[in-house]
């Protein structure tokens, strides 16, 4: 059986390994980065089912809860913002039309949402 012998090291050589460790610490562990900006409004996005906004232009989003029904417009990007408060604090049905007012989709959204996509 090997028995092996530890060096004695200097205090110099021992804050220098310090060092260095604390150094190769200090890189993997990171701060975790807080969402600086948060979208105020309730956003509804409309894409295809890759990710790729629609074109939505005429395209109408009404959002519906007991006794609240709100409607908002999409813009030439899939995107409709409703002036409602976020992080939502109620679910909401959500039902999308287009141009020619045909239903494409209902959806329920969950509460604490700030944005919400619908794939179709």
């Amino acid at each position: 059986m090997a028995i092996r012998a530890r060096a004695q090291l200097s205090s110099a050589q021992k804050a220098l390994i310090k060092k260095v460790l604390m150094k190769k610490v200090r890189k993997v562990v990171k701060k975790k980065k807080r969402a600086l900006q948060t979208l105020g409004n309730l956003h509804i996005i409309v894409t295809n089912n890759n990710g790729v906004p629609r074109e939505t232009t005429n395209w109408t989003a009404t959002v519906t809860r007991p006794g609240v029904t709100m409607t908002a417009n999409f813009d030439d990007f899939g995107v409709a913002r409703f002036n409602i408060a976020t992080l939502t604090t109620v679910s909401y049905t959500l039902r999308v039309r287009n141009a020619n007012g045909d239903l494409v989709a209902t959806r329920l959204i969950p509460e604490d949402v700030e944005a919400y996509v619908v794939r179709i």
